[in-house]
């Protein structure tokens, strides 16, 4: 089960790269991230109410919140800093890392051990990872290079970082409250902490296009995120009420070539990609690695 529900979170998460790639251009990085984080805890709050699940408090839910939504934000802002940054199908890839990041966090955290299966998965990504940032034409040393001094790759890493630390609270948020009820607290909790810290952030950070679209069309477009980010925290909140968490990332990982083919297809960005199809698939063969044999 948690199988199909990790998919689902990642047909979810590709859909919210592409619906938040558009969203930037109307509303700038914060704007755009409140927007579609409050439709997203909107519509969970919906579901919690509607399936009339509750919404028990064990010790450590206000630890668990108190930590995690700072982390949160910060993974969230540098996330979307960084579609800004670079192409869609160029930035979500490298999020190919979270499986391996994650599953160090969990096996220190939450002695979460890999199997030698989920351990070749790890190195299929990694692998993947590093055909994705090396591109046509490029010399072997480009990866690195690119990762150390692209702005889109230094955003990437933050979030990475920050969202490793958040995929292991969740399961002590989880435990304390239940799935849907972390969910809500996931989303709307770091759109109004974000709403807060917004006016202390580099005026960068909340700078909105010369010439912005219609105020209609940027937020079809952040409603549209804000549903299927819904989608995918269904997905990964039950996923990981009930399998490791490095699994569950992996898993939820194939949304990696999705969003290059969304990036490819819908959006124009041509370059390098036969490289990053072909990174995309070996991260993909990783993740499925990772959960299915791990």
């Amino acid at each position: 089960m948690w199988i199909w529900l990790s998919l689902l979170a990642a047909l979810g998460g590709a859909g919210t790269s592409f619906g938040l790639k558009r969203a930037l251009d109307g509303a700038g990085a914060v704007g755009a991230t409140v927007a579609y984080r409050l439709v997203g805890g909107g519509l969970l709050l919906a579901f919690v109410v509607g399936a009339g699940l509750g919404w028990p408090m064990q010790p450590g839910y206000l630890g668990a919140v108190a930590l995690a939504i700072p982390f949160e934000v910060i993974g969230t802002v540098a996330f979307t800093l960084a579609l800004r940054a670079g192409d869609l199908s160029l930035v979500q890839p490298l999020f190919g890392l979270l499986p391996v990041t994650v599953t160090l966090g969990a096996a220190v955290a939450l002695r979460e051990t890999p199997t030698p299966g989920a351990v070749a998965g790890i190195v299929l990504v990694a692998a993947g990872v590093y055909v994705l940032a090396l591109g046509d034409g490029r010399g072997w040393w480009a990866p690195l290079r690119a990762l150390a001094m692209h702005p889109a790759g230094r955003w990437a890493g933050l979030s990475i970082l920050a969202w490793s630390v958040t995929t292991v609270l969740h399961k002590i948020g989880i435990a304390a409250s239940g799935p849907m009820p972390w969910a809500v607290t996931l989303a709307l909790g770091s759109a109004v902490a974000l709403a807060v810290v917004a006016p202390l952030l580099p005026r960068a950070l909340r700078t909105v296009p010369d010439r912005p679209p219609t105020r209609r069309s940027w937020l079809w477009w952040a409603g549209l995120a804000g549903l299927l980010y819904a989608v995918q925290q269904v997905g990964l909140q039950f996923a990981l009420a009930i399998a490791p968490a490095g699994y569950v990332i992996a898993l939820a990982s194939t949304s990696l070539l999705l969003s290059v083919v969304i990036g490819l297809v819908w959006l124009g960005e041509r370059e390098a990609g036969r490289a990053r199809l072909t990174g995309a698939a070996l991260v993909t063969l990783g993740a499925a690695l990772v959960g299915l044999y791990g």
